[in-house]
């Protein structure tokens, strides 16, 4: 009696919980990528209230030229994956007319809050660059790709318990589903770009069968270990302000950890690559050294993958000096595989 009683209560709050409660019950109901909602995102703030990072990150005319447009629906997403809600991004025609748009999935950097995509009503800065993510992807939008992005799960009581390349990747796969259900949408042409962390996430969702038939990673890290060890005071192993620590996060560390690193690091299976890559690094890179690239080519060199190799001489983590240029060669990757397959 008293269990039933608990019971009933437990179902009563739960029906009375307004907004993301109510969301996450219908996302365990609901078929992995199946979209929950979708809102407008925020008015992008103006220029001149950007901090220096964001300044410099962008010039005035790019930025606000993303800020006013009027031909792209900037939206923020809500979307089932393993009977969880998470949100994303999806930048789409205001008028897709009857044409079928081909997609890019973005995979973000940075863990736990740090590069967050989605907003987080804080001011736009070094630290939370959502604003400036919106921006970027703009760019592509212009290209002629609808743009699709995960803020991956962790959030809430589980934000600093990120898994780097564990089961969120779930949540880039299952946005494969999700695009299949917009009807503006050429399911056939799919793309993935990672940035930083996400080049992580792109190699891992490539080597589990996404279907996309090309791939650009930027900043990429391709062996986690390797990139640990270069930046100690990131803190990865033992926690640091956004994250717990691997070291304290995948189960058995003391004994597993090397098993973790190499199912983390794409250059030990570059043979299960199987579609075209392009590898795009700053050799000035602070955050992620360019060895990171040179050892992935290497290790695709040797298997026979198809890749090409783009090192810029002197260029920040995102390569946000030769933005142009690095844009270009992204959708000219795509545009020619997607021809040469058809």
């Amino acid at each position: 009696m008293r269990k039933t009683l608990i019971s009933a209560l437990v179902l009563l709050l739960m029906q009375a919980l307004p907004g993301p409660s109510a969301l996450s019950v219908a996302a365990a109901q609901e078929p992995d990528g199946k979209i929950l909602s979708l809102k407008p995102w925020p008015l992008l703030p103006n220029y001149d209230s950007l901090d220096d990072f964001g300044r410099g990150y962008f010039p005035r005319a790019v930025y606000e030229e993303a800020r006013t447009q009027k031909e792209f629906d900037v939206l923020e997403i809500t979307y089932a994956s393993d009977g969880l809600l998470v949100r994303g991004m999806l930048i789409k025609p205001k008028a897709p007319g009857t044409r079928k748009w081909p997609a890019i999935i973005f995979n973000r950097g940075g863990n736990g809050e740090l590069g967050r995509i989605t907003d987080s009503g804080e001011a736009c800065c070094r630290l939370n660059t959502s604003c400036l993510d919106v921006a970027d992807l703009h760019l592509f939008a212009k290209a002629g790709f609808v743009v699709i992005a995960s803020d991956y799960r962790y959030q809430g009581a589980t934000v600093k318990r990120d898994e780097w390349g564990g089961v969120e990747v779930d949540d880039v796969l299952n946005l494969v589903p999700a695009l299949k259900s917009l009807g503006y949408v050429d399911s056939e042409r799919l793309f993935m770009l990672g940035l930083s962390r996400g080049g992580t996430m792109t190699y891992l969702a490539i080597k589990r069968g996404i279907p996309v038939k090309a791939a650009a990673v930027i900043g990429g890290v391709s062996d986690l270990k390797a990139w640990v060890n270069a930046r100690p005071e990131m803190g990865m192993v033992n926690g640091n302000q956004y994250i717990d620590g691997f070291a304290n996060i995948w189960p058995d560390y003391e004994h597993r950890a090397e098993e973790y690193y190499r199912a983390r690091s794409a250059v030990y299976w570059a043979d299960q690559i199987n579609v075209p890559v392009l590898i795009l690094h700053s050799r000035t890179d602070r955050m992620v050294p360019v060895t990171q690239a040179l050892r992935m080519a290497e290790a695709l060199q040797e298997k026979g993958k198809v890749y090409a190799l783009r090192i810029y001489d002197r260029d920040g983590h995102p390569l946000q000096q030769h933005r142009y240029d690095r844009n270009r060669l992204i959708a000219d990757w795509f545009n020619r595989t997607d021809e040469s397959s058809q």
